[in-house]
């Protein structure tokens, strides 16, 4: 249970030390005094929204840390040693605001993100607000209450229906992926069929660019070697006037009979005579390189024409024969993949009637499940309102087929009809306000008994009743008390006599400002609380003798039949 709470410079409270009890705290004071700030402090160190606002004028930072006393449940347990927590017999909670927005947390002293303190705040304390009544209204909250309500084996399976729901919208994305890519499908496979075509009719060689250039470059200048090369020809071989090798040809005789006479020459000759018989080859060679070259316009044409395939695919596909041919093979695997994808949409197909059909089966069994539960909290909250003073109340879970969803496929209404006779009508459209806080206390004391949470705090949960519905809310809450901690803001001096321990709200002026002091009551300080409540400042002894009859009340109720 929360034993004590620490808050500084949150809103109109400087600083001050608030001391819980187990069983029913009651907080009451005049309107603005700040009893719904010691309810926002505590929603803040469960890991409510935070916002600088709250820090107090003049302060760089608020403070709030909560001690919790007592055992913790399993649940908790189980959290806290996964995060590797140990503890004694207290645990302590903490958060700091700062003006730069910085925002710290603790568990046990050690900074933790807020998310973990959230989770950890959720098992500790349940808080119960005005806004509550608005929301019960809500057919999405209604079936989180059903869901919470059927328990365990409920809250299983609805993963596994999400779970299945997700696994749906996953397989219909992909497929609206793969149809967004095939959209232009047939356009496209044209186009890489042509460019396939194209580039196959090709029939490109390699380096073939480069060996075309040489040779229309030899075509283009056949006439001028020719000549030339006839014009060496004739120089080398002679003609009509006597050419290189006829001068060598008489060099090497002329050596040759020097070298009969004097062998010095002998080495002259031979190198002489090897030129003689390299000229004869070269003569020979170029004669046959001469009568090679062909002028041909023929061939000519045909190379220019190939070129300019060549230059145009590469202005296409990229600036060589290679980029060509990797412009080929992108080509082909795309058309594959293309001519693949029909394959593809069968196999989703499949896959996305299996994953229907399992989120059928598991969406049917949750249906059934909450069927099941919303007959139990129906009888449950039924019994919880005629001992609300809604004697002849009737409350029903009605569970009907929609749309599916990521929470299954049910639809679930929360019906109630407060009179005997009256037909069964949507809480929303039928419950007065004093209904509704009455609906929402009996689900609390039905839903607290499963969650096993320590300390459940309800703001003004009288507002909108009076009368005998007062007393038997009181006396609810009295029976709450036994089994958890309540805490209760109340204006209503019913509900405050019912108190095992109370706490009273003051505003007052300190030094040129207004703070919020709070004061715990005993004795005849509660009775002239309650009789401040019943009468304000016109408090009498009529008045105070009111207050303790309330007070008996109060403490006499629990021994009470039916409680």
């Amino acid at each position: 249970m929360l034993s004590e709470l620490y808050v500084e410079n949150f809103g109109l409270i400087e600083k001050s030390i608030i001391n819980f009890n187990c069983g029913f705290n009651v907080l009451t004071g005049e309107t603005g005094a700040g009893k719904s700030l010691i309810i926002d402090a505590v929603g803040l160190l469960i890991g409510g929204r935070g916002s600088q606002d709250f820090i107090r004028t003049g302060a760089d930072k608020l403070i709030v840390q909560g001690t919790f006393d007592g055992d913790l449940s399993p649940e908790l347990r189980e959290t806290l040693s996964e995060a590797g927590f140990t503890w004694d017999d207290s645990l302590v909670l903490s958060r700091e605001i700062s003006r730069n927005g910085k925002s710290t947390c603790r568990v046990n002293f050690r900074m933790v993100p807020l998310s973990f303190l959230k989770e950890v705040g959720r098992k500790l304390i349940n808080i119960h607000g005005q806004h509550e009544h608005v929301n019960l209204l809500e057919e999405g909250t209604q079936l989180l209450l059903l869901d919470s309500f059927g328990g365990p084996e409920i809250l299983k399976l609805k993963e596994e229906v999400k779970a299945a729901f997700l696994e749906i919208n996953k397989v219909k994305s992909k497929t609206a992926e793969l149809r967004q890519k095939t959209e232009n499908a047939a356009k496209r496979e044209d186009y890489l069929k042509f460019q396939i075509r194209e580039i196959e009719e090709a029939d490109l060689k390699k380096d073939e660019d480069s060996l075309l250039e040489k040779e229309r470059k030899i075509l283009q200048n056949a006439e001028k070697i020719t000549s030339h090369a006839n014009m060496a020809y004739n120089k080398l071989y002679g003609g009509r006037e006597p050419g290189a090798w006829d001068t060598i040809q008489e060099t090497v005789q002329l050596l040759k009979e020097i070298s009969v006479l004097d062998e010095k020459a002998e080495g002259i000759y031979q190198k002489v005579n090897e030129i003689n018989f390299l000229l004869e080859d070269t003569v020979r060679e170029l004669g046959d390189y001469r009568d090679g070259i062909i002028s041909d316009p023929y061939r000519l044409e045909e190379i220019e024409q190939r070129i300019i395939l060549i230059n145009k695919l590469k202005k296409k596909y990229g600036g060589t024969i290679e980029k060509i041919w990797e412009s080929l093979n992108q080509a082909q695997e795309e058309l594959k993949e293309m001519e693949e994808q029909e394959t593809n949409f069968k196999e989703l197909a499949v896959l996305l009637e299996k994953a229907e059909e399992n989120y059928r089966l598991l969406s049917s069994r949750l249906s059934d499940l909450r069927k099941k539960a919303g007959m139990e909290l129906s009888k449950a909250v039924t019994k919880e309102l005629h001992q609300l003073h809604m004697n002849s109340a009737d409350f029903q879970v009605c569970v009907t087929e929609s749309s599916f969803s990521i929470n299954g496929k049910d639809q679930v209404t929360f019906l109630v009809s407060p009179n005997f006779g009256e037909e069964m009508k949507p809480v929303a459209k039928i419950a007065s306000g004093g209904e509704l806080s009455r609906i929402m206390l009996g689900m609390k004391v039905i839903l607290s008994q499963l969650d096993g949470i320590p300390t459940l705090i309800f703001d003004e949960i009288d507002s909108g009743l009076g009368g005998k519905a007062l007393y038997d809310v009181g006396k609810k809450l009295k029976t709450i008390s036994e089994n958890c901690q309540v805490i209760c803001v109340t204006h209503s001096p019913v509900i405050a006599g019912f108190a095992d321990h109370h706490l009273k709200i003051l505003k007052e002026r300190k030094d040129d400002r207004t703070v919020t002091r709070i004061e715990t009551l005993l004795g005849e300080q509660v009775v002239f609380e309650l009789g401040r409540m019943l009468a304000g400042d016109n408090i009498s002894e009529i008045t105070l003798s009111q207050a303790r009859e309330l007070l008996r009340i109060g403490n006499n109720s629990i021994a009470e039949k039916g409680i």
